[in-house]
């Protein structure tokens, strides 16, 4: 359905801020067209999408809409030419229902009957979305009860029902499992049918060849390559990313795995999580992984005291455990990285030392001062070691791209020292190149001793990182595997079981 004029044409952008800059960007994308846009962690590709979306104008450079130059400087402009963005980090009400978000702007055009709002309306509209779309989400819930990948899925069907020319899909797919990107494919491919132009940027280069007819890689601020999906090489498009072929993606370290130092014991909570048990060893990388709503950050959220289970044991060594708080299950060793840095990570209006150091003050500790040489010394260190860019020491966090924010959130653990890493979805948001260094910080920690809680939505991921897998099915586990018999295949038969 692509046409012969683009419906965005982007030509020789520049855009200067501290630190960056877009250089000499062109690109388009074309009515029923998926442009997809892949790069490092920092490389500018959000940065360019809000430009397209209004955030703010360039610099220098030309904006064509339809063959015709325009010049958006705000969201409410764009708007009027019907340019969504789908952000990374979800924009919703949290103290509204799931349905009230779907339609919010489009309330009083969907839910009155007789000039007056009708809530079941709402609710069966919404319902006929969700049933249209194969999502299993609840209309009437509050929306802060949902975990971040049926967050994305309700910000999926936003798109649908919008009247948009032109959708920018910001790491869409980033905590999805399998199924869930089917769905979230399948209403992009409405969206073509439909001749909504799409810019869609991503860091899984699995899916690219899916839901893409065209790839643009950014590289430091410039487009260093535009081309066809069809019968891409993988190899030379991390090759245009970064500037070398990685021949390992996942280098996984295997080695002798010590004692038990957790084990958990027919651990509930009610309705979601149902008699979880499992052992985890010294040096070991334990993955888990399941579908949508299997309970998997729940399961994480009891194992650090964010919530407690309503039964069920947690033994730390030899000792029973019980944790009200974080910092009771910090004081045995154990650390979360959270499935969403935004909410739970980061602090965006603090600098990066202060957000790397904020988890282990007590280390910096030198009678009633902190020892500022020591923080700044050791937050180069981490810096250097995941490679965060820019990284300086004084920079906002919240002026940082996402895939850096997680490495800074990564940093901030890995610098308490912990006996065991629960990482809940720990490369969302990172491109290829870089989670390279975040895998390398796992073998590390392994190798000293420390065990890690992998959970990915990440079939791949799991696979190839962990020792044993987990499988998480509405609630329990489905099925324990170990490496050498583990595949996609059993994984997603494990994970779509039903009692």
């Amino acid at each position: 359905m692509i046409t012969t004029q683009p419906l965005v044409s982007l030509q020789h952008i520049y855009k200067n801020f501290e630190g960056f800059q877009l250089e000499d960007v062109s690109i388009d994308v074309y009515p029923g067209e998926v442009h997809v846009l892949v790069g490092e962690n920092g490389s500018g590709k959000s940065t360019l999408m809000k430009l397209v979306a209004g955030w703010f104008p360039p610099d220098r450079g030309e904006v064509y809409w339809n063959g015709r130059e325009i010049h958006t400087k705000s969201l409410p402009d764009a708007r009027k030419r019907n340019i969504t963005y789908m952000h990374q980090e979800i924009q919703c009400f949290e103290n509204l229902t799931v349905a009230e978000n779907l339609f919010f702007r489009e309330l009083s055009r969907h839910t009155r009957r007789r000039g007056l709002f009708d809530p079941n309306l709402l609710i069966a509209k919404t319902e006929q979305v969700f049933r249209e779309l194969s999502i299993p989400i609840a209309p009437n819930i509050p929306f802060s009860r949902l975990g971040f990948a049926e967050r994305q899925m309700v910000s999926a069907a936003k798109s649908y029902i919008s009247d948009a020319q032109l959708i920018i899909f910001d790491e869409p797919s980033s905590a999805m499992s399998q199924p869930e990107r089917e769905v979230l494919f399948h209403i992009i491919q409405i969206l073509k049918n439909k001749g909504v132009a799409i810019f869609y940027i991503s860091h899984r280069l699995d899916e690219i060849t899916k839901v893409g007819d065209r790839v643009s890689v950014l590289h430091r601020g410039k487009i260093t390559g535009t081309t066809s999906c069809d019968n891409l090489d993988e190899s030379s498009l991390i090759k245009m990313m970064i500037g070398e072929v990685h021949k390992e993606r996942y280098p996984r370290l295997p080695g002798q795995r010590g004692k038990v130092i957790l084990s958990v014991s027919d651990l509930t909570f009610e309705p979601i999580l149902k008699g979880v048990s499992f052992d985890l060893r010294q040096g070991e990388i334990l993955g888990i992984t399941g579908l949508m709503g299997s309970g998997r950050t729940l399961l994480a959220n009891c194992l650090f005291g964010i919530i407690s289970p309503t039964g069920g044991e947690i033994q730390v060594g030899d000792r029973a455990v019980k944790f009200s708080h974080p910092g009771d299950a910090m004081s045995n060793g154990i650390s979360l990285i959270p499935e969403d840095r935004h909410k739970n990570g980061i602090f965006p209006k603090h600098n990066l030392q202060r957000n790397m150091t904020s988890a282990t003050l007590r280390r910096f500790r030198r009678k009633l001062f902190l020892d500022e040489l020591f923080m700044n010394e050791l937050t180069q260190q981490y810096v250097d070691i995941l490679k965060i860019r820019p990284g300086r020491q004084n920079d906002l966090i919240g002026k940082y791209s996402g895939g850096n924010q997680q490495k800074v959130m990564l940093a901030k653990w890995l610098m308490n020292r912990s006996r065991i890493y629960i990482m809940d979805e720990p490369t969302r948001g990172i491109d290829a190149a870089s989670k390279i260094d975040i895998y390398n910080s796992m073998n590390d920690l392994v190798s000293k001793g420390a065990a890690i809680i992998l959970i990915s939505s990440e079939i791949e991921e799991t696979l190839g990182m962990a020792d044993r897998i987990l499988v998480l099915a509405g609630g329990k586990i489905a099925r324990e595997l170990k490496w050498e018999e583990a595949s996609k295949e059993n994984i997603i038969a494990a994970a779509t079981t039903e009692d």
